[in-house]
């Protein structure tokens, strides 16, 4: 992964009356000692940047002081103003601003990281990096950036209610995402003491961009002025501006530099949870399976009973020494299903009557959790489950990482019922582990390899430990199609249209599917013989086999068919080959997510002839049809490219995105 070498977020610790008529802060900011030992003594090349949901809604936070150390944290103060008299805010800033709030990071900009012009230029035309296509360099290394024809407004006047979730809760941004819209303009104006939100598109791999932020005849820039490598990475990349003079000003820019951003070789997350048995140096593909052959007779070991395989059984085991446990000692603790104990029904989950019974005092036999009781706070122990915890099973693990007494899960098995594929409530039981900080692991039988699950997002996939970072840094695009196989001569289109999406974004990019055979799959491996990383979005169905081969994944029950949509969110591109009903149903959910907000609204293409027309060509008419009518936003139809021409789709690209 490539990072801006930067600070956590930091908190303000102080409110007072402003000096220009805003509102004072002082804000401290965490440092952790590699980042203070790279910056000391260079104080003067660290920026402030405010948090992109703060400049968003207008709001300025610019710094009055100079950075100073405070008991081993940083702190400056500021003076927080709102700057677009039309959002309506500033009755509510006073109220919403106090001691807790997160306002920005500080960001480190050294002299030797700085590209130059020649560098820059050399950058776009190697496709390392995409620029917004109005931007100019000049010799000194900045180039300007001009938004698009963008102005962004409030659905509905502000509350107090609405900007204090905005601010301060975790998805705060997903409301600021719901109630500002986009409105499309000719020029954008910036009136006297007035201020705008508009946008860009802006594709950063291995880079990070610094805005400048200083009043000019242009405008000036609020402080959210860095744009991180992971993060500007498509469309709607956020530009406000503010006009502190006495005239007008039209179709404002900002000057900007840009850094190489720095490495960040993540500590490998591997289900023995340290250095302490070290694999043999392999290939990873060797490596993964060889940690699946180590594992599995662990578990086999432990599982070894006439309950064999059954639901019933549900091994529950605690580990304080997995070497001692691959060496063949016993675990620290074991659950052995007492003869008498009151056992739940055979399925993939408890009824709600069998829960409220254990939870109001039930035998707590029935559920091997129970163990969990006899392990020590702050144990830090792993827990090795026969199946994926159920409802009973997930609230005690849950009280456990509380009490730090685990702090790993490994299980062998999804489901009793469904084979490897999670349900709805398994994937929220998952994003329960991830807040309390608990890793999880797959003994995956299907695959014979052992995978960690890794949030991107509000969503997680599981993957080989090697795959990490690849996963995280990617440019991924969704692919969706029918399980029946394309022709030759449009499999050959396809391998191109990759080539192309290649040649456009550089090198760190990655194709997600459904998982599927057919186009699913030739589209799986001719992306992979390209060296591009691979994900699958599974789903259970009856008429197809899942594909074997995908490098990230996450599994779904066949009731779950909506809720495994949110999964494609990870995509910025949208890519639909020649499909059937299913692909039909994915088209609909992605254009219902654009239109509601859910995920960007990026450009959509249709791939795919038949019959000497384009496969989608009816699909473009209803379009068509259902814009002029009313019954759908204009977008629908400007942002949408059907061919089957591979050498289109960059151009299409290029010409939506605006891009350079």
């Amino acid at each position: 992964m490539y990072i801006a070498p930067q600070t956590p977020d930091g908190r303000v610790t102080a409110v007072r009356p402003g000096e220009n008529g805003g509102i004072g802060i002082d804000v401290s900011f965490r440092v952790d000692p590699a980042f203070r030992a790279e910056i000391e003594g260079r104080e003067s090349e660290v920026i402030f940047a405010a948090r992109s949901r703060i400049a968003r809604l207008g709001i300025d936070v610019s710094p009055t002081s100079d950075l100073t150390w405070v008991d081993g944290n940083l702190c400056l103060a500021a003076e927080v103003s709102a700057s677009v008299p039309a959002y309506g805010i500033e009755p509510f800033l006073a109220d919403v601003l106090e001691p807790g709030v997160r306002v920005g990071r500080l960001v480190f900009c050294p002299a030797e990281r700085r590209l130059g012009s020649d560098e820059i230029d050399q950058a776009v035309l190697d496709n390392a990096l995409q620029l917004p296509a109005a931007y100019s360099i000049d010799y000194e290394g900045r180039f300007r950036i001009r938004p698009e024809g963008w102005v962004y407004d409030l659905a509905e006047p502000m509350t107090r209610a609405a900007l204090t979730t905005i601010l301060t809760r975790a998805d705060g941004k997903d409301l600021l995402n719901r109630i500002q819209t986009r409105r499309a303009v000719d020029r954008l104006v910036l009136e006297p003491g007035g201020g705008i939100i508009t946008s860009c598109s802006m594709f950063l791999h291995r880079h990070y961009v610094v805005l400048e932020s200083e009043d000019s005849p242009l405008g000036r820039h609020l402080e959210a002025v860095c744009l991180d490598p992971i993060s500007t990475r498509g469309t709607n990349i956020f530009l406000e501006f503010a006009n502190h003079g006495d005239r007008r000003i039209v179709n404002p820019t900002v000057a900007a530099t840009l850094y190489h951003a720095v490495r960040a070789d993540a500590k490998p997350r591997r289900w023995y949870g340290s250095a302490a048995v070290e694999p043999a140096a392999a290939e990873p593909k060797v490596e993964a399976k060889a940690e699946y052959e180590r594992l599995a007779p662990v578990f086999d070991e432990l599982e070894a009973s006439s309950e064999d395989h059954r639901y019933s059984h549900r091994l529950v085991a605690v580990s304080d020494d997995l070497p001692g446990l691959l060496d063949g000692a016993e675990p620290s603790l074991v659950w052995r299903r007492p003869n008498d104990a009151c056992l739940p029904a055979a399925g993939a989950d408890v009824s709600a009557e069998e829960a409220r019974d254990a939870l109001d005092g039930g035998d707590p036999r029935a559920y091997g959790t129970c163990i969990l009781s006899e392990v020590p706070k702050g144990a830090r122990a792993t827990l090795l489950l026969g199946y994926f915890p159920n409802l009973v099973e997930h609230t005690q693990i849950c009280q456990a990482a509380l009490e730090r007494k685990i702090e790993r899960i490994i299980f062998r098995r999804a489901s009793y019922e469904h084979g490897s594929f999670l349900s709805a409530r398994d994937h929220g039981r998952l994003a329960d582990y991830e807040t309390l900080g608990l890793e999880v692991f797959w003994c995956h039988d299907d695959r014979q390899h052992v995978v960690t699950h890794v949030f991107r997002g509000l969503r997680g996939f599981f993957m080989e430990p090697h795959t990490v970072e690849r996963f995280k840094s990617s440019l991924i695009f969704a692919g969706y199609g029918s399980s029946k196989l394309l022709d030759p001569s449009e499999a050959s289109k396809v391998d191109r249209l990759i080539e192309n999406l290649h040649g456009l974004f550089g090198e760190d990019i990655a194709i997600m599917t459904g998982g599927g055979p057919g186009a699913m799959q030739q589209a799986t491996d001719i992306a992979q013989s390209r060296g591009m990383l691979v994900g699958a979005s599974f789903i259970e169905t009856v008429d197809q086999e899942t594909n074997q081969t995908a490098e990230f994944y996450q599994t779904f029950q066949g009731r779950s068919r909506q809720a495994r949509q949110r999964w494609f969110e990870v995509a910025s591109f949208h890519l639909f080959f020649m499909g059937g009903v299913g692909t039909l149903e994915e088209v609909g959910l992605t254009l219902t997510d654009m239109k509601l907000g859910v995920i960007e609204r990026s450009p959509l293409v249709f791939y795919g002839r038949h019959d000497g027309e384009g496969y989608w060509a009816e699909l473009q008419r209803q379009f068509a049809t259902m814009v002029e009518v009313g019954r759908a936003p204009p977008w629908l139809t400007e942002n949408v490219l059907v061919t089957d021409d591979p050498d289109a789709i960059p151009r299409f690209y290029k010409r939506i995105l605006e891009l350079g």
